[in-house]
């Protein structure tokens, strides 16, 4: 049977963000003794990504394309992102349009609204807000924090591992789908719980990797780098309206 883009995601622009950890030098407390090991690295994290200013993030959808916009049928495999604390993400994606035709365009969430460039033309147009999902979410207090804080169940540290050629501590639990759904647009069975993955940098607490499991060979990457290196997402500059009608 064939299968069907799923829904435009906000880890489609998703959980858009953790991952490649190089920059920020601050050395988190250890978690303490007697306490969950697991859950203390996941709070760890959760305050570590709370204090970053800037990063970069790409986020890969694994199997089957996302839609970013299913009304025209247009779907994605690729953002490109940045984020400057505490409200801007930028992302660069590649899409495929209802032809078949591989463009790229800009999406932009900052305090302003939501913005998209032409493919074509590069102009900026402001789109509606999508109710599921903001990019600048994903960091804050009540995004991707708050799940590791109180929805990661059966957490387990695997152990050390290489990643990128640079030293990381390699954490997994199950989340549920109803707790995923506020970051990737109500695109998961609620009652499901999906495996995740997440490879961190053990004495900073700054997340190198995560990765959501879905069935049939689905699921979502992200990957952080340039923690704190400094950039700039201005807000949009619309082109001028056309002048009116006599």
């Amino acid at each position: 049977m064939a299968r069907h883009p799923i829904r435009r995601t906000g880890l489609a622009l998703a959980l858009m963000v953790l991952v490649t950890a190089s920059g920020l030098q601050a050395q988190a407390p250890r978690p303490a003794p007697g306490r969950n090991a697991a859950q203390d690295h996941l709070n760890r994290t959760a305050d570590a990504i709370l204090a970053v200013k800037h990063a970069k993030f790409t986020l890969k959808r694994e199997g089957t394309p996302a839609f970013l916009d299913e009304r025209n049928g247009i779907t994605f495999t690729t953002a490109d992102c940045i984020y400057a604390a505490p409200d801007r993400v930028s992302c660069d994606v590649k899409v495929s349009l209802k032809n078949g035709s591989i463009v790229q365009l800009t999406r932009v969430w900052v305090p302003e609204g939501t913005f998209q460039s032409n493919p074509l033309t590069r102009q900026f147009a402001k789109v509606p807000a999508d109710a599921n999902f903001n990019g600048a979410v994903l960091f804050a207090r009540s995004g991707i924090p708050d799940v590791l804080r109180t929805a990661v169940q059966n957490t387990q540290v695997v152990g050390a591992e290489n990643l990128r050629n640079q030293p990381t501590l390699h954490l997994k639990g199950e989340v549920s789908g109803a707790k995923l759904n506020a970051l990737m647009g109500n695109v998961l069975a609620p009652e499901q719980m999906y495996p995740v993955d997440l490879w961190i940098v053990e004495s900073s607490a700054i997340p190198v990797q995560l990765h959501v499991t879905e069935p049939q060979g689905n699921g979502w990457l992200i990957e952080l780098a340039g923690i704190n290196e400094p950039v700039d997402i201005p807000t949009p500059r619309l082109p001028p309206a056309p002048p009116a009608r006599q």
